[in-house]
């Protein structure tokens, strides 16, 4: 340093308790500084020696504001925080004058944003106040988005609930409508004013349940159960290959032939099928007949499917 100055320094001293009063003695004499407890507290350092140093470094050479804000803002921008920072300096010369100093661009600057406030020096001459640019929505946005998004998918997933609960209502209530059909005796179904031909349909297959198609003498698709009795062996089929022969059969007049958008809305009233589940349905079904009697068979043309069934075997 330049010019006369005198300086003692303890290195075996680490901490000591901070003193009322220190002073400086340099070329124009010795100054007394009277220290205020609650800054001493707020303080960088609690080292004395370390105190000293820093008040005599940064009389010939104070801190710059703008220096200083661009060394936090790294720090900041390395924590992933992005507000506009600020810094106010405030330096107490001997003579107990006050020079202050500002970043550039801090109007913005209040006691609302204000982040931390410090001392540095021996003395506490020196007035570190630092400013983050924020808002309440600035800080809780993320959170926010978060919990929107967590409703969104909440309130999706009550919606897929409940229709999920609806269709089992409408499936349990239609099963109860085809218990109660069933239980109705042949006796009254027989006293129905309908033609002698009907009757005598009705009386041939008395002992077949209703929703029931006679593929031929040896055939019977039991639509109700998803059963195919053939030669009178009985073999379970998925409800999802009963649900699509059953409506080809209810196409008789439309010579058995479905549209593709209408399967998909059949299998799936979710809106989850699409032509690559339709198109595995069908290779399900159409492996099934093969297997039953190789003259069954399922064509596509022109976005329809159409199911063939041999001319000796005609449907009831």
């Amino acid at each position: 340093m330049d010019g006369y100055s005198s300086l003692t320094i303890k290195l075996d001293t680490v901490i000591v308790d901070i003193p009322d009063t220190v002073y400086l003695e340099d070329e124009s004499g010795k100054h007394l500084y009277p220290l205020n407890p609650q800054k001493s507290l707020m303080n960088i350092s609690n080292n004395t020696n370390v105190r000293f140093l820093h008040s005599i470094a940064f009389r010939k050479n104070p801190l710059v504001a703008d220096s200083l804000n661009a060394k936090w803002r790294e720090h900041l921008l390395k924590s992933d925080v992005f507000f506009e920072s600020a810094l106010h300096i405030s330096l107490i010369h001997a003579n107990s004058s006050v020079k202050s100093q500002n970043t550039f661009q801090s109007e913005w600057c209040n006691s609302s944003n204000l982040v931390f406030t410090f001392y540095i020096g021996y003395v506490c001459e020196i007035e570190v106040m630092g400013y983050l640019h924020y808002t309440v929505w600035s800080l809780i946005y993320k959170e926010m988005l978060l919990y929107a998004l967590l409703y969104i998918i909440g309130g999706y997933g009550f919606y897929k609930f409940y229709n999920v609960l609806l269709r089992k209502k409408h499936l349990l209530r239609s099963n109860e409508i085809v218990e109660v059909v069933r239980e109705i005796p042949v006796e009254i179904i027989k006293e129905v004013h309908v033609e002698k031909q009907v009757i005598k349909e009705v009386q041939r297959v008395d002992n077949i349940p209703l929703c029931s198609y006679i593929l031929g003498e040896n055939i019977i698709f039991y639509a109700d159960q998803n059963i195919i009795e053939v030669d009178g062996i009985k073999q379970n089929i998925q409800p999802q290959s009963g649900l699509l022969l059953e409506l080809f059969f209810l196409e008789k007049d439309n010579r058995y032939t479905l549209k593709e958008d209408f399967i998909i809305d059949k299998l799936w009233p979710d809106h989850s099928g699409n032509d690559k589940r339709m198109h595995s349905a069908i290779g399900r079904l159409r492996s099934l007949l093969k297997k039953i009697d190789p003259s069954f068979n399922i064509i596509n043309k022109n976005g329809t499917y159409q199911l063939i069934i041999p001319e000796k075997t005609p449907l009831s």
